[in-house]
């Protein structure tokens, strides 16, 4: 004979679920509202951030409601979808994480399947069809989920798909000319002119990397190019090699007319998923511009500035808070690689604009692209795909094939 409403889910199970839920609708909500913004309807991101997340959220008060006022049929459907949704999803993340923050999730999926089974009893002798059709729903709900934050298809433009290999250089690691002084150390190199001097890193550098486009707070590597191995050639020409599991480069840097050229073409072997990534970065302490825009700050001030392509442009934005939208335009030209001058010195990036990926940012909305130039402190850096800009650790592609990068610099 089935039980008379008030004896449903009573007793220390039924506060257990009743607790559970409680904590799983203030932890929707606020992951609803922490949710990026401003992605073009029906795009993966607006399903992933304003679709699913407030769903979860309904479904999870649905789902408390009918604990309390003991109804079975939200209960049994929103408790089934809930568990359905974290079975899948704590399976993922501890079957395919790597870090410390994904082995909890075999805990997680633990208490779940066990928390089924309570809400199973505390049901009966309801249909199981509730929760094992909620659970079904959850499944594909968490599916779904999955399928939109996973890294998209690559954006970025390689120039080619094959490389020269780089011939040995003969040993040499400085060249001077006209006033101004390159020397190589490591990963970097030192300019100076005068009383003024900048450090360029030319290599791709790629300090959050999931290698199946997972996000990097579950599964996560670094990878950069080891020192520079560097020589002089006759013409005076200062060569540089370095290559590791994922990537080959070479450059060339000589200084004409009082201006610096670094002409750096790297090879990555397969496609890169990064959260966090830069092809090119430069030291320069001073005032600086864009285009004649005045850039005052980057990533340590509370509103940040940046440069990233949206709506056919290239603009210097401000972002609403931290580096998160929506964002205020403070300059906008056609696409083009920036000229930037930064404490006196004219400083361009060539091949970037080309070769970066205008596809929407997965972190950021409001139609900024993954492409970006960004500032922390007085480090600037290139980025041809990454999502440092919003919220959140996705990651997104760079296409493996041939990109090619010229930094052409000069001091006051």
């Amino acid at each position: 004979m089935e039980p008379s409403p008030p004896d449903r889910f009573t007793g220390a199970w039924g506060f257990v679920l009743r607790v559970s839920l409680a904590v799983h609708v203030a932890g929707s909500l606020a992951y609803w509202l922490l949710q990026p913004r401003g992605f073009g309807v029906l795009s993966r991101p607006f399903v992933e951030h304003q679709v699913l997340a407030p769903v979860l959220f309904a479904v999870s008060v649905a789902a408390l409601a009918g604990i309390v006022l003991k109804r079975p049929w939200p209960a049994g459907i929103g408790v089934g979808i809930l568990a359905g949704f974290w079975i899948l999803c704590s399976g993922v993340i501890a079957g395919v994480g790597t870090t410390a923050f994904s082995r909890p999730f075999w805990g997680l999926l633990a208490a779940v399947l066990a928390g089924l089974a309570v809400a199973y009893r505390q049901l009966r002798p309801a249909s199981p069809a509730l929760l094992t059709g909620g659970t079904i729903l959850g499944l594909g709900l968490a599916a779904l989920f999955w399928i939109c934050s996973w890294a998209p298809p690559a954006g970025t433009r390689p120039r080619d798909s094959v490389m020269e290999p780089a011939a040995a250089t003969p040993e040499g690691s400085a060249l001077e000319k006209d006033g101004i002084r390159m020397s190589v150390s490591g990963r970097s190199i030192f300019l100076q002119s005068g009383g003024s001097e900048a450090v360029l890193w030319p290599g791709f550098d790629y300090d959050a990397v999931s290698d199946s486009g997972f996000w990097t707070i579950f599964q996560f590597r670094s990878t950069s190019l080891p020192f520079w191995k560097s020589g002089l050639a006759p013409d005076g020409t200062l060569l540089l090699t370095a290559e590791n599991e994922d990537l080959i480069a070479v450059a060339k840097a000589s200084i004409d007319n009082r201006t610096i050229h670094l002409r750096c073409t790297t090879m990555v072997k397969r496609d890169l998923a990064a959260h966090l990534s830069s092809v090119m970065q430069l030291q320069l302490r001073g005032p600086a511009n864009c285009e004649g825009i005045p850039w005052q700050v980057g990533h340590e001030a509370p509103r940040s500035e940046f440069m990233a392509f949206r709506r056919g442009k290239l603009e210097l934005l401000r972002a609403a808070g931290d580096e998160k939208g929506p964002f205020e335009t403070l300059g906008s030209w056609a696409p083009q690689d920036p000229l930037l001058m930064i404490g006196g010195w004219k400083v361009q990036v060539r091949g970037w604009a080309e070769q970066g990926s205008l596809d929407e940012s997965t972190t950021a909305g409001w139609g900024v692209s993954q492409a970006a130039i960004e500032r922390v402190g007085s480090i600037y850096l290139w980025s041809i795909a990454s999502t440092s800009i919003g919220r959140g650790w996705h990651t997104v592609r760079t296409k493996a094939g041939v990109y090619t990068l010229e930094a052409v610099l000069t001091p006051p």
